[in-house]
């Protein structure tokens, strides 16, 4: 039932989500521009996994700066995977995979980069945790993931402050109607965020080495861990 209503937000607002994001995301420049200058760690990139890839936002900038490189985008949701579609239409080294990211087979030492934006805190823990382990075998030798996403804090206070700064954050943003405001509030409900300690543990028991944050900005974290 999770997974449907994920699904069911996500086509319902897939023909603005890339204008809105800019808008949500507070640190956007950073959160994105950091994920990718990370990317520089791996010594050849021919293939990327985006992972819950949506309307291929992150997908883009990988592709803008490996544009030589095999992409395969996945995300549940149909219509976002059709702006992804029309997003590169005509570039033969792009695929796009509608699947449930969370239970689809993954193909072992495959990828040089797995990456994902704003899309594995939807999972429940136990599912993130596999996910990992199917991403670490998923990686090449040397490869990396990263992953752009939200954490739960770490205490009640710091959760209390992460959720109170975005939502004024949202609140206060004019460039967003107020039919955006609340369709954002409404699909944060089903989000399962987990603390980003915990998952720095679980990349490391999955196999995943030197993992770790290089990026916070209140719930808004990049962190990442190579094979």
């Amino acid at each position: 039932m999770e997974t449907l209503q994920i699904q069911n937000q996500f086509n319902a607002v897939s023909e603005k989500y890339d204008r809105q994001r800019r808008f949500l995301i507070p640190c956007f420049d950073d959160f994105y521009g950091i994920a990718l200058s990370l990317s520089e760690e791996v010594g050849t990139v021919k293939n990327i996994l985006d992972v819950g890839a949506g309307t291929g936002l992150m997908s883009a900038f990988f592709h803008e700066k490996y544009p030589q490189a095999k992409i395969t985008l996945i995300d549940i949701s149909e219509a976002m995977l059709k702006k992804a579609e029309e997003r590169f239409d005509g570039k033969e080294n792009i695929s796009f995979l509608n699947a449930d990211f969370a239970t689809v087979d993954l193909p072992e030492n495959q990828y040089d980069l797995v990456v994902s934006g704003l899309a594995i805190h939807h999972l429940p823990n136990e599912l993130k945790r596999q996910l990992f382990e199917k991403i670490a075998k998923a990686l090449s030798p040397g490869g990396w993931f990263i992953n752009a996403d939200q954490v739960l804090g770490e205490t009640d206070l710091a959760e209390k402050i992460y959720t109170e700064n975005w939502k004024n954050h949202v609140q206060q943003n004019p460039n967003l109607t107020e039919e955006e405001k609340q369709s954002a509030f409404e699909r944060i409900k089903v989000d399962i965020m987990a603390p980003l300690k915990a998952q720095l543990e679980w990349l490391e028991s999955a196999g995943l080495k030197n993992a770790n944050c290089y990026y916070q900005h209140y719930n808004f974290v990049v962190f990442a861990a190579n094979n």
